[in-house]
């Protein structure tokens, strides 16, 4: 089963439409990209007073450059443009129309084609310089501002993605938000960077060659990945896109982390009263890769038909999840207690955990995303990640000591009702000081007698 990553924007920024979404959504985006400061202040506000438990992801603008137009631009058939980032060495007498960029040009090697708007708008290459690319459009085009430039094998500049993300950090440090999105991941070392900057949940987009080639390493290192199909299929060609989804997913799911799939999942849907076949086809093909996420741009950002189309979703999810169609995840054999945990059956057991890190989260979920946790932890961004997954519930404690015997019991006892609704036996995994790729402390069986309910 997967939920719904909501995107907020002009037609669900007023307080009685925002309410509406937050019933469908416990996650919603904010796009750093569009609107000022003081709007995203004031929606992070607004957001936090409605569902103080709604969790906000903000996408920090990246540097892909994007069309630096503030009017919609008219572009023919066959007509040769411009994209230029700097007016320097610009030749003002070309006849060539154009279009200035946000942000510098990228290394790439050789190419045929380049596009805008997430392979939307496609232009023949004719050459390039060192501030601008000129292209013959293959198609007529209504320009709209901001458009993303996407250009195949494309290389971007870590350090000038650093500074970009750093600098708009400083700027939303006051913001209510509680996780980042960080564009054309390419490597692990801008996450590690960044992490030392802020304790918030990272999100890294895996969207082009490099990110594919990494993704590893990335998966690893960050609390969320999220495949943008648009940009990831302009970048690294249509025809690639299907076998890189399956190999990110299955590095996300492989490293226990959340898996967000985004663009298009229910586009048709802005102009019909129900999906096209082939979004339905690919809705079920990402919760077949255990996607956790399905994230709504547009259908929640512009459209009017926004509450048709979450309440479409809503009872499409339902009927997939009577199907109860979880498959084990089969990446890793699991060892040491994990050997026992992959023989429990999913449907009539639950796990209770004392985590401070969450690393046997991840680990566990491994295994099985279907099994369904209890976690105890006193970290707010485990608690905050926690919240966000699928068949877990989470408690945010005081501070763990390291004698935890008490203390475990305590807390079970308060929520004891909770803990074994459903169950009579339970797995208690007690982790609280374990380190990453450690052993996990200690895994006991105990019975809902134990706690006199």
């Amino acid at each position: 089963m997967s939920n719904i990553l909501c995107t907020i924007g002009p037609i669900s920024q007023n307080y009685n439409n925002l309410k509406k979404i937050l019933n469908h959504s416990n996650f919603v985006r904010l796009n750093g990209a569009h609107n000022t400061i003081e709007w995203h202040k004031k929606i992070s506000k607004l957001i936090k007073r409605i569902n103080p438990n709604c969790k906000i992801l903000i996408d920090l603008p990246g540097i892909k450059p994007r069309t630096a137009n503030l009017d919609n631009i008219k572009i023919k058939k066959n007509q040769i443009v411009k994209f230029y980032f700097s007016k320097k060495n610009l030749d003002k007498k070309d006849p060539f129309l154009k279009i200035p960029l946000t942000k510098p040009l990228p290394k790439f090697g050789k190419i045929q084609n380049f596009t805008l708007a997430d392979g939307r708008y496609n232009f023949k290459f004719i050459s390039r310089g060192k501030n601008f690319i000129l292209g013959k459009s293959l198609n007529e085009v209504l320009l709209l501002p901001k458009k993303g430039l996407n250009i195949p094998g494309s290389e971007y500049s870590d350090k000038l993605q650093e500074k970009v993300y750093l600098n708009f950090l400083r700027k939303i440090s006051k913001l209510k938000i509680d996780a980042i999105g960080l564009s054309y991941v390419q490597n692990s070392k801008i996450i590690k960077r960044v992490k030392k900057k802020t304790n918030k949940i990272i999100v890294s987009k895996v969207e082009n060659t490099l990110g594919c080639d990494n993704v590893k390493e990335i998966s690893e290192n960050s609390d969320i990945i999220m495949i943008d199909r648009g940009d990831l299929s302009a970048e690294i060609g249509a025809n690639n896109l299907y076998k890189e989804t399956i190999k990110i997913s299955n590095f996300t799911k492989k490293s226990g982390k959340l898996l967000i799939m985004a663009t298009e999942n229910l586009d048709s849907m802005l102009y019909n009263t129900s999906p096209s076949k082939s979004e339905i086809i690919s809705l079920s093909f990402s919760k077949s890769l255990n996607a956790d996420y399905l994230m709504l741009s547009d259908e929640t950002a512009t459209s009017k038909k926004f509450l048709s189309i979450l309440k479409w979703f809503k009872n499409f999810n339902e009927i997939e999840h009577k199907r109860n169609n979880f498959k084990k995840n089969k990446i890793n054999k699991p060892v040491d207690i994990f050997q026992s945990l992959s023989k429990i059956d999913e449907k009539s057991s639950r796990i209770v955990i004392f985590t401070r890190k969450g690393y046997v989260i991840e680990k566990i979920l491994n295994i099985n995303p279907g099994f369904k946790l209890f976690v105890f932890t006193d970290s707010q961004k485990v608690h905050d990640l926690s919240l966000l997954r699928y068949n877990v519930s989470v408690v945010k404690t005081v501070k763990f000591k390291r004698i935890m015997d008490d203390f475990i019991y305590k807390q079970m006892n308060k929520y004891k009702k909770d803990i074994f609704f459903g169950n009579d036996n339970i797995f208690l995994i007690y982790a609280a000081f374990a380190r990453k790729n450690s052993r996990a402390n200690t895994l006991s069986v105990l019975n809902k007698k134990d706690f006199y309910l």
